[in-house]
């Protein structure tokens, strides 16, 4: 009894691990709740996966000559040679270890699991998540009516539960419907197939009233793919229909009442203009988030253009984006910048170049021909079901794709491998090789090895995952104003294992601003001079690199860095009246008044015309000097407003300087 005890949890342990547990991980000390928490998580149950490999008596390889085994695991090869020229630092290790982890997970899912396991530990397991999400959601959504209507999509981003991103959360929440409404149909506990169905019409519920647009379209192709597939079976004359007329029916008429209740629910618990405007929204691409995805799509293929056979690099489209600046983008106040062009398959194009973008693809392809194959092959009702839930799941992981980034996150890519474990281990249940005791070396080489990967993956995250804690506590004593504190925390932060924070800024650029703040530019040069040979493209760290320059009397090198920051962003209005600045001091007055064409005239930045005076006046004193009218001199105006004035009719008239001053000198008094 106790080995069977023992033997039950090594198999459902690991599953519910992977699935639930992981799924759940948050860490409020680092600055990405969800990501380096799940991937020290996955390491831990990889270990677990390893040594229930090991036990095993016999030397067992399932599935490794599978197609779509093969393809991933040359993706993971290619992307590990890919590193070894191209710009690659800690970010491009730490992809290349996601995407390591994520194949050796499949491998020892195939190697420890039998068909039939993987589909009960993977659908319950899934089906809990969905069942927890979903109460979660549906609390957060309740919370978020106490203060009244809805503003659709706006107030829903509120309800996110444990993924940082309502978009991430119903990803996820739809990836579990699926197989809630396989065991829903298959489950013969009573019971449990109300409780089943009840949470996933709460989960279906909550995908249409969240309003994600990529979401609804999944819901949609997944009622199509079933649409389809019922007049399949009938063109075949299959007993499918008839076997499951009653849960289906049942499911169907749940269904039909949730789809009602949520349309009352955008009629009376959301602002309706709003709710009929997003829905309106969906193929138009000129405002809002759709306008932005064209623009990184746009620039995405000018990154791929320029390196079309290998790309720019792991990790390196953050940085490559940022050479055509934010022009047109929600970010385009460069507090913030995208992180990832909201298309996967643009965005593994655009890093590992067309060669690599195609071995992706290739792998999902690979995967839908070995679903439908399943599903057209198979002679038990309740496994075609099963694998029409894995092409369910499937279809709107690569939906998601197409207009977001699953691609990133540790809990999507655990859900796609698992697919992937899933159609390989049904495919080759008669096709399992078994080396014998003979190849025991190799058993205990390849664990080694496995094993060395798992323990260097989480030496690895752990240092990131401290080095983001103290990257955390630099920012919050950058908001308390602490430059010390802020040195203090970034130089145990930085180091090779990590280097950038999770919006792209190098970490020495807060330990720049820092010693600039207290008056140690050249300190501050070393730390930006460092930033920006990480991203070169940063106008931030440009523009403060020239600034820390003026401070020690470097102006050229300083004007220069200034006309880089402009040449990347040229509507960027900190770097425009720097150099205005630098100019004026200079007494470079005409480059001075030229470099205000960067700005807009209407801008509201408090030091625009105070800028203007100075720099105006400076050029109308030197031209009545040289015009021998110094007397003029004196009678010039104080006020800002009348320097703005004699700039806009200067620039938006085309009236000069010196006519400016002819009509001045005219209305003055005679002495």
């Amino acid at each position: 009894m106790p080995q069977i005890r023992i033997s039950l949890l090594t198999k459902i342990l690991p599953l519910f691990g992977l699935l639930l547990v992981i799924s759940l991980l948050s860490s409020h000390a680092s600055l990405d709740p969800g990501l380096l928490i799940r991937f020290l998580g996955l390491q831990v149950i990889l270990a677990l996966l390893l040594v229930q490999w090991l036990v095993n008596k016999q030397f067992k390889l399932r599935g490794v000559k599978s197609p779509l085994w093969i393809a991933w695991l040359l993706f993971a090869m290619y992307t590990g040679v890919r590193l070894l020229w191209g710009n690659s630092y800690s970010d491009s290790l730490f992809e290349w270890m996601k995407i390591l982890s994520y194949q050796m997970l499949l491998f020892l899912l195939i190697q420890n699991y039998s068909f039939k396991e993987l589909r009960n530990g993977i659908s319950y397991s899934l089906s809990i998540l969905g069942m927890v999400l979903a109460i979660w959601g549906l609390v957060e959504l309740v919370e978020v009516m106490q203060s009244g209507r809805l503003n659709i999509p706006l107030s829903t981003y509120q309800v996110k539960t444990v993924f940082g991103h309502r978009n991430l959360y119903l990803q996820i929440l739809f990836l579990t419907l699926p197989f809630q409404l396989y065991l829903a149909v298959i489950e013969k506990s009573k019971t449990f197939t109300v409780l089943i169905v009840t949470f996933s019409s709460l989960s279906l519920f909550l995908l249409i009233v969240l309003s994600n647009r990529s979401v609804w379209l999944s819901l949609v192709m997944m009622t199509l793919l079933f649409t389809g597939f019922v007049l399949w079976n009938r063109l075949q004359k299959s007993t499918f229909l008839k076997d499951l007329n009653k849960p289906f029916r049942w499911i169907g008429i749940t269904f039909s009442v949730t789809l009602l209740l949520s349309i009352l629910f955008f009629a009376f618990f959301t602002v309706t203009e709003e709710a009929e405007s997003h829905a309106g929204n969906i193929l138009k691409m000129d405002n809002g988030s759709g306008k932005d995805r064209i623009e990184l799509w746009k620039r995405t293929l000018q990154i791929i253009e320029e390196n079309p056979v290998f790309g720019c690099g792991a990790a390196n489209w953050k940085i490559e984006m940022l050479k055509y600046g934010n022009k047109g983008l929600v970010s385009e106040n460069n507090v913030t910048y995208y992180q990832r062009p909201h298309n996967d398959f643009l965005w593994i194009a655009s890093e590992y170049g067309l060669f690599g973008g195609i071995i992706y693809i290739l792998g999902f392809l690979m995967a839908f021909y070995l679903a439908l194959s399943q599903i057209k092959n198979q002679q038990e009702t309740r496994r075609q079901l099963f694998f029409l839930s894995v092409l369910f799941a499937l279809t709107g992981f690569t939906l998601f794709s197409f207009f977001s980034f699953p691609h990133e996150r540790i809990v999507s890519n655990i859900i796609l491998f698992t697919l992937f474990a899933l159609l390989i281990a049904g495919n080759a249940e008669t096709e399992i090789e078994t080396t014998g005791s003979k190849n025991r070396m190799l058993k205990w080489m390849s664990f080694l090895f496995l094993a060395l990967l798992a323990v260097g993956s989480f030496y690895f995250g752990y240092q990131r995952y401290n080095s983001e804690s103290h990257t955390k506590g630099a920012l919050e004593a950058k908001m308390d104003n602490q430059p010390k504190r802020v040195i203090e925390e970034i130089n145990q932060a930085e180091s090779a294992y990590y280097q950038l924070d999770p919006l792209s800024t190098p970490l020495l650029w807060y330990a720049g601003l820092a010693w600039y703040q207290l008056g140690k530019p050249d300190s501050a040069i070393r730390c930006f001079t460092n930033a920006l040979a990480l991203n070169p493209y940063h106008v931030h760290v440009i523009n403060n690199l020239a600034s820390a320059y003026v401070q020690i009397g470097e102006n050229e090198q300083a004007i220069s860095l200034y006309k880089k920051a402009l040449k990347i962003y040229p509507e960027f209005e900190e770097s425009a009246l720097n150099l205005c600045a630098v100019y004026f001091n200079e007494h470079q007055n005409d480059s001075a008044l030229s470099a205000f064409s960067y700005l807009n005239i209407q801008t509201s930045n408090p030091n625009f015309k105070p800028y203007i005076k100075a720099i105006l006046k400076a050029k109308i004193i030197s031209i009545l000097t040289k015009q021998g009218k110094t007397e003029l001199i004196h009678s010039l105006p104080d006020d800002p407003e009348w320097y703005f004035l004699q700039y806009k009719m200067h620039t938006m008239e085309g009236i000069s300087i010196e006519n400016l001053i002819f009509d001045f000198s005219k209305q003055q008094k005679p002495y």
